[in-house]
Order: C-alpha cells, then sequence, then structure tokens
C-alpha cells in the first residue's frame, strides 16, 4: 500500500482536531474572560531511504534521502493575551489588566480564572453567581491594616449591604449610648474631680424619641467618681479610675432593646450603669458608633489593588472603611494551567505554583472596577484559520483520491 494515504489519513485527523479548536474558538467568542487556544502540527517519523554520505577529498558529501510518514499534532496552545474590557456598572464586576488570575474556592478545591463578573449571595458572600464558588482574599477587620499578610490562609471575602460599619474604639461624651460590641470611653472633662451619688440618679425611656433619659435627683449627697469598665475583672457596681474603656460584649442583646434600671451595671441582664451631669440636668442617651447615629454599610468600591472599601452611611454623615482585598494568583507558565471548566483553572507540572499577593505587585496586572474581560477570540482570525483548516482537509482528502486511483491503475494492469 502506499505511504500516501497514511500520511493523508494523519493530516486528514489532525486538520480535524483543529477544526474541532477553532470550533471551540467561535463558540466562546462572548464568554467571559475565555482564552483562545491554537494549534501547532509538527512531523512524524521520517523513514530513511538513503543516509547522509561524508565528504571526501575527492567527492562531497550527500544529504540523507527520507520519506516523511505524515503529521501530528505538536500543541494545542492556550493564548493568555487580555481581552477587552467590557464596561457594565456593576460594582461587584472586576477584570484584571495584565497578568494574574482570581482565587476561588469551589466545592472545597483552590481554582483560579479570569472572569471578574461576581455578585453577592444572601449570605453576603461575594462569589461566581454561575458556579456558587467563594471569591477569596483577605477581610480587614475592625482596624483599618495598613497592609494584608499574604502569608496567612485566605478567607472568603464576606460583606452585606446595610451592615452595621465595624467597631473597634469608640470614644462617647456624656449620656452617649453605643451599640452592642463595641468599646466605651467616657472623656468627660466636666466631671474630673466632681462627685455624685450614682443611686441618686434615674433612668427612664421615651418611646416616642427612642432616646434614654437620665436625670439626677437634686437630693442627697453627690458622689461622681470617674470610671473604667473591664469586662474581665470589673463586677458590677464597681469603679475605677477615668481615661479607661468599657467593652459590653453580651451576643445575647445583639439587635434587642437595651434597658437602663438604674445606675448599676448588671452584665448577665444587659443593664448598664448610666452616669449623669452633676449639676441635675437632663442627659439624652442616643445609640451611636463612632460618635455618630449607627452607620450602615451603603454603596462600595473596588480599586486597583484589589482593595473593597465600603461607604457607611449615618443620616446625613458618611464614612469610608476598607473590607477586604481580591487575592490574585500569578504563574510562571500562564499557558500551562489545565481547564476544568466554569473557566475555572487548576495548576499543573509545567504552570509552576500560584504566587497569591495584591494585584498591582510582583508582575500581577490591576484591577479594573466596574468592567469585564471579553474574549479574546479574534473572529477575523478564526475565520481565517477555518479556510486554511478546511483546505488543508480537502488537500488531505484529495491525496487520499489520488493514491486510490494509482493503486486502480496498478490494478488496471492486470486487465490489461
Amino acid at each position: 500500500m502506499l505511504r500516501s494515504l497514511y500520511s493523508a489519513i494523519s493530516g486528514l485527523k489532525n486538520h480535524q482536531i483543529k477544526m474541532d479548536v477553532v470550533g471551540n474558538n467561535i463558540a466562546n467568542v462572548n464568554t467571559t474572560g475565555f482564552k483562545r487556544s491554537r494549534v501547532t502540527f509538527s512531523t512524524m517519523l521520517s523513514q530513511t531511504m538513503k543516509g547522509a554520505g561524508s565528504p571526501s577529498p575527492t567527492q562531497g558529501g550527500t544529504n540523507p534521502a527520507q520519506v516523511g510518514l505524515g503529521s501530528m499534532v505538536s500543541s494545542i496552545d492556550q493564548i493568555m493575551t487580555t481581552g477587552s474590557a467590557q464596561n457594565t456598572g456593576n460594582p461587584s464586576d472586576v477584570m484584571i489588566q495584565g497578568r494574574g488570575f482570581f482565587v476561588f474556592r469551589n466545592a472545597g478545591q483552590i481554582v483560579y480564572g479570569r472572569a471578574g463578573a461576581f455578585s453577592l449571595d444572601e449570605s453576603g458572600n461575594l462569589t461566581d453567581p454561575g458556579s456558587g464558588a467563594f471569591v477569596m482574599g483577605h477581610m480587614w477587620g475592625a482596624n483599618d491594616r495598613e497592609a494584608v499578610d499574604w502569608s496567612q490562609p485566605l478567607e472568603p471575602i464576606k460583606f452585606k449591604l446595610g451592615s452595621p460599619a465595624p467597631s473597634d474604639d469608640f470614644e462617647i461624651g456624656e449620656g452617649n449610648w453605643v451599640q452592642n460590641g463595641a468599646n466605651w470611653e467616657y472623656t468627660n472633662p466636666a466631671l474630673i474631680n466632681a462627685k455624685c451619688n450614682v443611686s441618686d440618679s434615674s433612668v427612664t425611656h421615651d418611646p416616642a424619641t427612642g432616646k434614654i433619659i437620665a436625670t439626677t435627683k437634686p437630693t442627697g449627697p453627690i458622689d461622681v467618681t470617674d470610671i473604667r469598665y473591664d469586662e474581665l475583672d470589673i463586677q458590677p457596681g464597681d469603679w475605677v479610675e477615668n481615661g479607661g474603656q468599657w467593652e459590653y460584649t453580651n451576643p445575647g442583646l445583639i439587635g434587642a432593646t437595651l434597658t437602663v434600671t438604674g445606675a448599676t451595671f448588671d452584665s448577665s441582664t444587659g443593664t448598664i450603669t448610666a452616669t449623669t451631669d452633676p449639676t441635675g440636668a437632663t442627659v439624652n442617651v442616643t445609640n451611636i458608633a463612632g460618635g455618630s447615629l449607627q452607620a450602615t454599610l451603603d454603596e462600595y468600591s473596588i480599586d486597583g489593588n484589589g482593595v473593597i472599601t465600603g461607604i457607611y452611611v449615618s443620616g446625613k454623615a458618611s464614612a469610608s472603611h476598607r473590607i477586604g482585598q481580591l487575592a490574585i494568583a500569578g504563574f510562571a507558565n500562564d499557558a500551562g494551567l489545565q481547564n476544568i471548566g466554569n473557566s475555572f483553572y487548576i495548576a499543573s507540572n509545567n504552570s509552576g505554583t500560584a504566587q497569591i499577593g495584591s494585584a498591582g505587585v510582583d508582575g500581577r496586572g490591576t484591577i479594573l472596577a466596574s468592567n469585564i474581560e471579553m474574549s479574546n477570540v479574534d473572529l477575523s482570525q478564526e475565520f481565517t484559520d477555518m479556510i486554511v483548516t478546511q483546505r488543508g482537509f480537502q488537500a488531505n482528502s484529495r491525496v487520499i483520491t489520488v493514491s486510490d486511483s494509482l493503486l486502480q491503475e496498478l490494478i488496471d494492469l492486470k486487465r490489461g
């Protein structure tokens, strides 16, 4: 049988694979963050008809005479160039400008991806909505830190619109009230060295205004001592020096109505002492956070380094707090990643290990918020490749047809 038949068969198979790749590229022309692939061919083994000859003083050298036995697929490469940006106006949508991958936890497995069309679920988790995979990074916590420690394990990014502002240390004036879980610092300079008997004060609640009214009785000795409450070792009714902090952390009262029944503190029931003005004036006690009414998360934004900043609004006042930071993974060989579907990748033996850190650092690309990355498929390139592939397939088919004609001629020799 003719070698050309088998060479042409290999050509047909390889061009079929290339057509499959072109078809997949075109199918994903509108897939967020998709990376096109290309096929390269290489030669198969060649049959040597005559070996190479060395030159001599009387004769030059000769090259080997070989007949190729067809082609084979050399590689199917992922082209990891960045796709164009598509503005969505959605604050949870992000894209990476440059190298790098978002980090996800999908059913307990760490995976990577370029598709940044994220959304917040009912629990406040930032997720890939198609798979439910958690977007990973680091949360900032109550205090805005200077930098994230990327050596620590990653955690899901989680925040809810309408959630209260993070609490740490809040200074309050006389008669002010803060939410459960915060620290209290009593710093009324008017009461330094003043005296008042706490038992001679009373507290009432006005349901119309939501205020708690603390009033000093005009009779009896006035005995005020500057106070500090420490939940570790201070008992109800104890008094300590001014300038300290009270920390109220009764989880059972989160969101509940707190009542003040007098001038004592009972951590088991949530009753808290109110200190009043020694002059006998009425003091209004109001629910505040950081010196203002309790603020809640109204909106958020994501900057070029992947830092999520929340805008917390209380009445007409607003303040910003950093919520968390997206983790970005870099690899020595992006094209070496293994595609596992759902636009996710996992590391392979040739991709290198993930180098996780902040966007815009150590070669990782920057974040563009309110945009998603479009597919990097170029239809003009794909249609050209389709035509070339089609012609290659046709040419190999013709080789088989012509080879068959040659064999038919051999058979017809017998008839002649």
